[in-house]
């Protein structure tokens, strides 16, 4: 009796727990609900996550990155049908990265969210939902990533004497603690201790230089877009560490001691700080255009070259500078028109300047378009 007893509740227990097992295998383990619930969870994990990246110059340490998740991106994608030229000088600074099938595929973002073959320079379309949803990603991290652009007169007060802040060079990403000491036309800074002296001289590759630098100025909370270069010289407030004097910071429409005029280099650099480098160019008189050449050749910088040429160039040299002003000539009725302007120049393989004249071609497509520089030969 009790054999059979026992028998008939082994059976019974081995019943329930093969119904349990068929309800695990069927709905999963919170019973009916789950079912649903282990669907999402597998289209979940089969989304892909995208990454933008966003960099002054395509070679800069200084990097903003951030992730999301777009299934209908995503979806369009696969489909990407290759649409306009892209006719920016310069390649967008924020890059579109996912991984598919394996392969890990790079497209360059405009800030009005359209997507840029890098390869052949044509531009994908995709639907409107998708460009504004990129273009909500993308603006949102460049103003994470770049500064603010303030006029000299704002960013004085922002900065007033004495307050001490973080200087961020958007090219190699270090940074380092200034102190605005002085200075009524531009900020009068100072490195706050050897350390930050040290890492300023590194910046600049180990030797001091009047070379300009766009860089991120961060106090109370606030980032300002600005210009230094890395100079020692007049007059020193912080003894002991390492500088023997200061350096400048400018910000926009800011004028130097000397000139009393805007320098047309640090300008440029507090446009790149402030991520408006091409649209700032694009703006630019045949004149001011020049000097910015100019001044990517004296600082082997080839965006600079590259943005007002819209071609990848070199120039090489080891120094050059304008010798004096050159007469600007009425050019608002011309498509094209040549410029000869002397320099001083220290070519790659000499030791002292010499004088020379440079023989500028410039054109635009139409009298509503930009100029450009098509060539530059030294004479």
């Amino acid at each position: 009796m009790h054999h059979a007893r026992a028998t008939r509740l082994l059976r019974t227990m081995i019943c329930t727990l093969l119904l349990s097992v068929m309800s695990i295998c069927l709905f999963g383990p919170f019973g009916h609900h789950s079912y649903g619930q282990a669907l999402r969870y597998q289209e979940t994990t089969n989304m892909t996550t995208f990454q933008l990246v966003v960099q002054a110059s395509p070679h800069a340490a200084y990097r903003s990155e951030s992730s999301f998740e777009n299934k209908k991106l995503q979806r369009e994608l696969e489909q990407l049908q290759a649409g306009a030229s892209y006719t920016e000088p310069l390649p967008p600074d924020t890059t579109l990265i996912y991984h598919k099938k394996g392969q890990t595929l790079h497209y360059g973002v405009t800030v009005n969210g359209e997507l840029v073959d890098p390869m052949t320079k044509s531009i994908y379309a995709v639907s409107m939902d998708v460009q504004e949803a990129l273009r909500t990603q993308v603006q949102a991290l460049r103003a994470q990533h770049y500064g603010e652009i303030l006029t000299w007169e704002d960013a004085s007060a922002v900065i007033p004497k004495y307050s001490k802040f973080t200087i961020t060079d958007v090219e190699s990403g270090l940074s380092f603690e200034g102190q605005r000491r002085a200075g009524s036309s531009h900020a009068d800074v100072q490195p706050l201790t050897k350390t930050d002296s040290a890492t300023l001289k590194t910046i600049y590759g180990g030797a001091w230089s009047w070379d300009r630098k766009a860089v991120l100025v961060r106090f109370n909370g606030r980032t300002l877009a600005g210009s230094m270069h890395g100079m020692p010289h007049g007059g020193d407030g912080i003894p002991g560490n390492d500088f023997n004097g200061h350096f400048c910071i400018h910000f926009l429409g800011s004028v130097t001691h000397g000139s009393h005029s805007s320098d047309p280099a640090h300008q440029v650099m507090v446009h790149r700080a402030a991520g408006l480098l091409t649209s700032y160019i694009s703006k630019l008189s045949p004149w001011a255009l020049i000097d910015v050449w100019i001044s990517g050749a004296n600082q082997g910088d080839l965006q600079l070259l590259q943005v007002t040429t819209g071609q990848e160039q070199a120039v090489h040299v080891r120094s050059m500078r304008r010798l004096s002003k050159f007469p600007e000539r009425d050019v608002s009725q011309l498509l094209e028109f040549e410029a000869a302007v002397d320099v001083t120049v220290t070519p790659a393989r000499a030791s002292a300047p010499a004088h020379r004249r440079v023989l500028f071609r410039l054109e635009r497509a139409s009298l509503d378009s930009r100029w450009y520089i098509r060539s530059a030969v030294m004479q």
